[in-house]
């Protein structure tokens, strides 16, 4: 709690979408063979693979990494994870290549990697090989959509490689095996569309439903869910294979219930008042030069000078989810919604933890202040979309673990899991020091602690 001392301290419609998009789908694959324009994506799609280089990828290889597993390469610092993509960089050149608007990889290398994570999407491809290769399609860096040789030519018989490609290999219980077979011969064009929403993967194969709605499990560490974000990958595993009209289509997540506001009061048990019990039991630190708390609003003015001013809460919190209502008015006006702040740098001048950034560029974006610096960047568009200039935003934010969510006005501008990130820490309020003033007012905060599961 702020003390305040002498200073003041989805059902029928995922169906019906699920219906339109195999439609749109269709069209698209039949409308470039006739007319041979590759590359294209349909409306709503953005293309991952322009036809051209290889502008939007990194070379990535999980399980060769010390630690083998997404998380590993989070854990390295930055300079080490530049040294580590300038290597594979040097690899993707020898073993991947563009040829006629083609994708091609030799067999050999790291796997293709997307430069971005993804969270929920539709992803729409096309691929051919050649007898005896073996590849896949990972989905947020995790194995992976099978594809192989399904002939007994092949080898892999044994590992049932006769009942087609397209099912989620690495799964020890369901989807692991297509439900039929639709592969086509070597030497023609194979395509898949690939849904994943949450833990859940469709995958439809040259048309025919091979994966229905089946959890994919996490192949890193099967105790634990799958990553909530990650990149795709294409891997490479002996034998020469050719992508091209790669497309993803992100689809948003919604607010759940617990992000919901009823009658100005979030839904559910368990949430505490946050600043009302704050101003009748005094807890926390605040200037009293620019920071005054009244009526349940906290509110900070600054016309600027050289250090960030900041109220901050002494009681520290892990895990949680937090509402609160924002607005910040002001000539350039900057702020920040600080958690998980390391108490011992809590000061009136500079303080260590994550940062919901606000201001007229890095509006959403995720810091980790005294760390490694932006987390996550949030689009214009994006911030288009969410932020209410001048007016009351609707901050929801969920912290567990490693994962960082945020909602602004319902919209999500931070998906991110970041396991070099702070655990815990107080709550701070910035008023951001340089050539600006600055009005930050915040209300109606109500924060529910989230409980460890053992």
């Amino acid at each position: 709690m702020l003390r305040f001392p002498s200073r003041i301290l989805f059902g029928c419609l995922l169906v019906g979408l699920l219906f339109t998009s195999s439609a749109i789908d269709a069209a698209t694959v039949d409308a470039a063979e006739k007319t041979g324009a590759h590359n294209i994506p349909p409306k709503g799609f953005k293309t991952l693979f322009n036809g051209k280089n290889l502008d939007g990828w990194i070379g990535m290889n999980f399980h060769k990494v010390k630690g083998k597993s997404p998380v590993a390469v989070q854990m390295l610092s930055p300079k080490e994870r530049k040294a580590l993509l300038k290597k594979n960089w040097e690899d993707v050149k020898k073993h991947w290549s563009v040829e006629k608007g083609e994708l091609v990889n030799d067999g050999h290398g790291v796997y293709l990697t997307t430069a971005r994570n993804y969270g929920d999407f539709e992803l729409l491809l096309d691929y051919k090989t050649v007898a005896k290769a073996d590849s896949g399609i990972y989905l947020r860096g995790v194995p992976q959509v099978q594809i192989w040789d399904t002939t007994k030519e092949g080898g892999k018989w044994k590992r049932k490689a006769n009942l087609g490609s397209g099912g989620l290999h690495n799964n020890e219980k369901k989807g692991k095996h297509p439900l039929v077979y639709a592969d086509k011969p070597f030497g023609e064009w194979n395509h898949f569309r690939i849904t994943m929403i949450g833990e859940n993967v469709t995958v439809y194969y040259n048309g025919k439903l091979v994966v229905d709605n089946v959890r994919m499990e996490n192949y890193f560490d099967r105790k634990r869910p799958i990553f909530p974000t990650g990149p795709i990958q294409f891997q490479t595993h002996g034998g020469e294979i050719r992508f091209r009209n790669v497309f993803i289509r992100e689809i948003p997540r919604k607010l759940p219930l617990s992000g919901i506001l009823k009658n100005g009061k979030p839904v559910g048990d368990g949430w505490v008042a946050f600043l009302q019990d704050a101003e009748n039991a005094q807890g926390g630190e605040i200037e009293k030069e620019f920071w005054t708390l009244k009526e349940g609003v906290l509110t900070g003015e600054y016309q600027g000078g050289k250090k960030h001013h900041y109220a901050y809460t002494t009681k520290e919190y892990g895990d949680f989810e937090i509402h609160a209502q924002i607005k910040m008015t002001g000539k350039d006006a900057n702020s920040g919604f600080h958690f998980r702040v390391d108490p011992k740098t809590a000061s009136f001048g500079k303080i260590s933890g994550y940062e919901v950034d606000m201001g007229a560029v890095p509006w959403g974006w995720l810091q980790h202040v005294g760390g490694d610096g932006n987390i996550q960047k949030c689009s214009k568009s994006l911030v288009k979309k969410a932020i209410k200039q001048n007016d009351w935003n609707h901050f929801y934010i969920v912290a567990k673990g490693d994962y960082i969510q945020t909602w602004i006005n319902g919209v999500k501008v931070i998906d991110v899991e970041n396991p070099r990130g702070p655990k815990k820490g107080v709550f701070a309020l910035q008023l951001c020091g340089g050539k600006r003033e600055t009005k930050l007012e915040m209300k109606e905060v109500y924060i529910r602690p989230i409980k460890t599961e053992k």
